[in-house]
């Protein structure tokens, strides 16, 4: 049977998040059987809570792998999830374009010599008689177009972007558990020898936040940001920005959202002096509640937004924190 197989990544002792929404959203766009292979490092407990909410999101057959390695070390996940794959024989593959996703998926596809699309925005899986054709779609030439991508080798790659899919509950009935124990591997030509966690808390978390205030070009300038920044500080928020605003040195490109950028689902995302040009819309379209403010009543943000508001977005913004003070 055609099996469309993803990877679920850990980190320490939690899976990602991202990892439960990859799951249920290829579940609801499809309606297909999904699998999910997980590695487990020997930090990690793969208890019967992690397994319930593996099922709820919808996850019908779950693979397990045993590193020896501890969970910061990739080296082995490779040649271990290949093993697997040459032993099931899936059809599709798909990891997220984390760190981790971006440093195995391109040694898993040479190792298996089949093609990999790699940051995609959005994935379609088509079945053809008994068989399934996976399109990947990214950006290319600078973010100005998009390609949509078929692989003619088995099994079909790709790495998907954090923010793509939505986390939506499926609660399947039932889900069969594989373990597979393949011999650790030796002799890799590399090894780490430190680790140590950056507690600068530079990455901005966009796949987990709750709400995300994102400013455009409309808020002017640097010190409108650093209101914005403030505003998120007292409301809890995430703040994020355009590619304009990045490219005029308003904000740091970390705070990017977009097609070249990062990616989001928020409950609540609201968008301040954005203008709404498609590479920005396509990182967060999938917020459930978008409120948009801008003085441009044509601006094409209003045509995405649940609620629009038209009005300069840096006095709302000092209003608002007027408000809070």
């Amino acid at each position: 049977m055609a099996e469309i197989l993803t990877y679920i990544e850990i980190e320490e002792n939690n899976v990602l998040e991202a990892s439960y929404a990859l799951i249920s959203g290829i579940k609801k766009a499809n309606n297909e059987t999904v699998s999910g292979v997980i590695v487990l490092h020997p930090e990690f407990i793969l208890n019967d809570e992690i397994k319930n909410n593996l099922k709820k999101f919808g996850l019908d057959k779950l693979y397990i792998l045993k590193s020896d390695k501890p969970f910061f070390d990739k080296n082995e996940e490779p040649f271990l999830i290949s093993g697997l794959i040459k032993n099931v024989n899936p059809e599709i593959f798909i990891l997220l374009s984390t760190t981790a996703g971006r440093e195995i998926a391109p040694v898993i596809a040479s190792i298996l010599d089949t093609g990999l699309t790699a940051d995609c925005t959005k994935i379609e899986i088509e079945k053809e008689e008994d068989k399934y054709k996976l399109i990947s779609t990214r950006p290319t030439f600078g973010g100005k177009l998009m390609a949509s991508i078929i692989c003619k080798k088995y099994p079909q790659m790709a790495t998907v972007r954090v923010g793509t899919f939505k986390k939506e509950e499926i609660n399947n009935e039932t889900m069969e558990t594989v373990e597979f124990n393949f011999p650790s591997i030796m002799n890799l030509k590399s090894e780490i020898i430190t680790y140590k966690k950056d507690e600068k808390n530079e990455f901005i978390n966009f796949q987990n936040a709750k709400m995300v205030f994102a400013g455009g070009l409309g808020l002017k300038n640097k010190e409108n940001f650093e209101k914005l920044k403030l505003l998120c500080e007292k409301t809890g928020a995430i703040m994020g920005a355009t590619r304009k605003a990045v490219d005029k040195g308003l904000v740091d490109k970390k705070y990017q959202i977009g097609q070249t950028g990062s990616s989001t689902t928020p409950e609540i995302y609201v968008a301040f002096g954005i203008s709404g040009a498609i590479h920005h819309i396509m990182g967060m379209e999938n917020s459930k509640k978008i409120i948009a403010i801008n003085s441009d009543k044509n601006a094409p943000i209003f045509k995405y937004s649940d609620i629009g508001y038209i009005e300069d977005a840096a006095k709302v913004l000092d209003e608002l924190l007027n408000s809070l003070n």
